[in-house]
């Protein structure tokens, strides 16, 4: 069709814009550690084939670690700082994750033991001499993670089909977060004046444990599922893939800070999700199993849920997996994936997910909001080299009233995010933006015959695709 086509041509360009302009294979240790532990990570996690079969391809990936990271010595030329740090770390990590998994096949192949200790272990060395070599090179500049003004409304073009520039993204970025902002303080004020009631006070019971907080958040997850059959706020198909809820594997807590879905990918058979959550500690001690409880009690997973699993990521990446273009089937384009998640959040609310009225968590949903119309503004102006990496972080955590040292770090990792994937961040509240004018558009068109619950999931339907692109698909121009 003529969107496939386009999707098709966006694709190719924006691979050559990354290949020839941005040259991220001479900027970007992560790169090459990215494919190291993905390269691993996915096939150990795919269910495609059994761990019998698959164990070739995992011996296979781990023998090329060490070429990679030869390749990526003679590619990487004066990273920027941030780029090092990051790299570092989750080299770490990535260590970590490969003598996990050689420890899991080796007790499961006890017979190719040998082997998999060997590999395994040359390819740890390999990641650690690449550790060592960048601590010795020279950095870039204070602002060189900066894909520049050019690059960046090549992306916006191409990649998003938006027929506006990076100085007037900025511009809606900064308009959108000056009003939140205000929306914001008045709805903390009406929640610190009315609605502070101190701590729950609940009966805590005294075999509360770590595994029971797991276990309420896959039912919060399994709720939200049945929330949207009953009130008929979007179809959810009766034989869609289960969603897990687990703790981040310890090799990515690195590079996932908060909470992530984990989406099989669109060509496997099998489509089950997994939902990452920040890791219990085993030690709790009587207060933090309190608070804990309390959290469970009023059930705070519930906005989570609805961004990551149902009707957020999980919902939407699979409907999407359905369609039958091969093309469509393939594509994650940030302002539909992240933008209808964001989107999610408030459509629940007002469904009646958290009752009547709860103005403690549409203060949430807020905060939500106006953290994404900040990061529509670092986004832009990291990449278009108008904040270096302190200056983000302190206009960030000055704009958001991030006092605590665990809201600063947050922050800290976030941003070195943002210095990597250029675009990404404004997509989120771009995107809602972009499917709120499609709605509002169809509602007009149809009158008194629209149908909101119809009309989401015909929109689902279409893959995960530019929403710019849906003015056309879904008859809108």
């Amino acid at each position: 069709t003529r969107i496939d086509y386009k999707l098709i041509k966006s694709n190719v360009e924006m691979a050559l814009l990354d290949l020839k302009e941005i040259k991220w294979h001479k900027k970007s240790p992560q790169l090459y550690v990215d494919e190291a532990v993905d390269g691993l990570y996915l096939l150990m996690l795919s269910q495609h084939a059994p761990s019998s079969e698959k164990l070739f391809s995992v011996i296979a990936r781990m023998k090329a670690v060490p070429q990679l990271f030869l390749t990526a010595r003679k590619n990487i030329k004066k990273p920027p700082e941030v780029y090092l740090d990051l790299a570092s770390e989750s080299l770490e990590s990535a260590m970590r994750f490969y003598q996990q998994a050689a420890g899991q096949l080796m007790a499961e192949f006890p017979d190719r033991a040998d082997e998999i200790l060997k590999v395994s272990t040359a390819a740890r060395e390999a990641m650690n001499d690449f550790s060592t070599w960048l601590m010795q090179i020279e950095s870039g500049d204070d602002k060189s993670f900066a894909i520049g003004r050019k690059n960046f409304d090549s992306k916006l073009a191409g990649e998003y089909f938006l027929d506006f520039d990076s100085d007037s993204l900025l511009k809606i970025g900064k308009n959108l977060l000056a009003t939140v902002q205000e929306e914001y303080a008045r709805q903390k004020e009406y929640v610190e004046t009315n609605h502070q009631n101190g701590k729950d006070s609940v009966y805590v019971p005294a075999n509360f444990c770590r595994q029971d907080i797991l276990d309420y958040y896959q039912w919060e997850t399994d709720q939200s599922k049945v929330f949207l059959s009953e009130n008929e706020i979007v179809t959810v198909p009766d034989d869609i893939a289960p969603l897990t809820v687990m703790e981040t594997p310890a090799f990515l807590r690195s590079m996932v800070a908060g909470i992530a879905y984990h989406p099989a990918g669109p060509f496997d058979e099998n489509q089950h999700g997994y939902f990452y959550v920040r890791p219990i500690p085993t030690d709790l001690d009587a207060g933090q199993l309190a608070a804990r409880y309390r959290y469970v009690h009023r059930r705070g997973f519930k906005g989570s849920v609805v961004h990551e699993g149902y009707p957020g990521h999980h919902l939407q990446m699979q409907i999407a997996g359905r369609t039958e273009s091969a093309v469509r089937k393939w594509q994650d384009n940030m302002m539909m994936v992240e933008g209808w998640a964001l989107y999610c959040e408030e459509m629940m609310y007002h469904a009646g997910l958290y009752g009547d009225e709860d103005p403690a968590m549409w203060l949430a949903i807020l905060g939500g909001v106006r953290y994404r119309a900040a990061r529509i503004v670092a986004d832009v102006k990291l990449h278009t080299g108008q904040f270096t990496f302190t200056e983000c972080f302190d206009w960030m955590t000055k704009t958001l009233d991030a006092k605590s040292e665990s809201d600063k770090d947050y922050h800290r990792r976030m941003i070195r995010k943002y210095t990597l994937t250029p675009t990404r961040w404004m997509s989120y509240l771009m995107g809602k933006r972009e499917i709120e004018s499609l709605i509002a558009a169809a509602e007009e068109k149809q009158g008194e015959e629209f149908n909101r619950r119809d009309f989401l999931d015909y929109m689902l339907t279409q893959g995960s695709i530019p929403p710019a692109l849906l003015w056309e698909s879904l008859g809108l121009n």
